[in-house]
């Protein structure tokens, strides 16, 4: 039974740190997806936005695309936020 206890450990602590990694990841691809939007909008020429392979996105819609990308990526780090709590429940008991 404690080999049970050890294993449940061990690949609880494994996911934990690669959940850790993508909550991180999640959240910082979204502040970065806000601010590419505001900085595209408001001059910064040098960032591009495609929809499709050469049809680029027109700037006045950068700020809406950019604040949908950025609720879906905290949408999606939200979950993974129950996952970590979940793991980190398992690893404790």
């Amino acid at each position: 039974m404690i080999l049970l206890k050890w294993l449940q450990v061990f690949f609880g602590s494994l996911a934990l740190v690669v959940l850790s990694v993508l909550y991180a990841g999640l959240l910082l691809s979204g502040v970065l997806s806000l601010l590419a939007g505001f900085l595209r909008t408001f001059g910064f020429h040098q960032i591009k936005m495609n929809v499709w392979y050469g049809v680029e996105l027109p700037i006045i819609l950068s700020i809406p695309l950019a604040l949908l990308v950025a609720i879906l990526l905290f949408f999606c780090a939200r979950y993974v936020k129950h996952s970590i709590a979940f793991c980190f429940s398992k690893i404790r008991n």
